[in-house]
């Protein structure tokens, strides 16, 4: 099977030669890269023009989004699978070997995802997020809870799951990517590879309050778009609980651990409020991660860090 790179960026010259060099030195090597630039206004065309020789290939169009860039590298392309990369991220080298061979073992799978190692220009220690394995399952409808396949640099899909559930939503300024999971669970099955595909970068300082609070509504409007769709009342029911669940989480979450201080003080009686409701709509859902964060808040991080130190050499 033929497969396509597809690299979104924009102004991300400093990130793309690891990029580049992350998709470059694949054990499986991709059979066509592009490098579609959403409208940058730094040197991203030089930087790509000095991979040319090694048959990357420079897109430019309009800023326009992530969806729309993705969209562009989808048309650009002629794989059999399509794999996206952000720019500021990177693959570990051997994503597509594993990707493919999931897909020659699981021929009913449509996309393939995995676990990533998330990495902070801070400094903070890697974490690594883990997805627990799927051979080939249906994702659909428990994706509309939350985002379950992760970020786009991690995925691998048949293109004809393109075909069937239509490409990103450029109309949508955050989510597009949950949003097009969504679609293509509907029509594929999906699978999921027991190791972390991805280096996701984490840099330029936390999402501000209002970025934040974006975030919510965005997922907000994405879940009223679907789960009114089930048609089983009692299913619909539990889907807009433990969805509203999981976007409080992630609110909280983001208010809680901002690395700016003012932003975290203001913000602490919300997010300590957004973490209760969050446990108290489905306390059987991430219940550990929730405890956590209900302590994070009510303590602050500096506290819940030192606490858990403590704890910690206890044991």
């Amino acid at each position: 099977m033929k497969i396509s790179a597809v690299i979104t960026a924009y102004n991300y010259a400093g990130f793309l030669p690891a990029a580049l060099d992350s998709v470059l030195e694949q054990t499986r090597p991709a059979d066509e890269i592009v490098v579609v630039d959403d409208g940058s206004t730094d040197n991203t065309a030089l930087v790509v023009a000095q991979y040319a020789g090694r048959g990357v290939r420079y897109v430019y169009k309009a800023n326009g989004g992530a969806g729309a860039a993705r969209n562009r590298g989808i048309r650009e392309t002629s794989g059999d699978l399509v794999a996206f990369l952000d720019g500021d991220d990177r693959w570990v080298a051997d994503k597509l070997s594993l990707q493919l061979a999931h897909f020659e073992k699981n021929p009913n799978v449509g996309l393939v995802t995995g676990s990533e190692w998330q990495i902070y220009s801070s400094g903070a220690q890697p974490y690594l997020l883990r997805r627990p394995p799927v051979a080939s399952a249906d994702f659909y409808p428990g994706i509309l809870v939350e985002n379950t396949i992760g970020n786009p640099s991690l995925t691998l899909i048949r293109r004809e799951c393109f075909d069937k559930a239509g490409l990103f939503d450029e109309n949508m300024p955050l989510g597009q990517d949950w949003d097009m999971w969504i679609r293509l669970a509907m029509v594929c099955r999906v699978g999921v590879v027991d190791a972390p595909l991805i280096l996701f970068n984490r840099h330029g300082g936390s999402l501000t309050a209002n970025k934040v609070l974006e975030r919510y509504r965005s997922n907000l409007r994405i879940q009223r778009r679907y789960i009114r769709r089930v048609p089983d009342p009692s299913q619909r029911l539990r889907l807009f609980l433990s969805a509203h669940s999981m976007n409080f989480y992630y609110t909280a979450a983001a208010l809680a651990d901002s690395a700016q201080p003012p932003i975290a003080r203001s913000h602490r009686w919300r997010a300590f409020s957004m973490a209760l409701a969050s446990a108290l709509l489905n306390p059987t859902y991430e219940t550990r991660n929730k405890a956590g964060l209900l302590a994070r808040t009510a303590f602050g991080r500096s506290t819940f860090d030192r606490l858990r130190r403590i704890s910690a050499s206890k044991r």
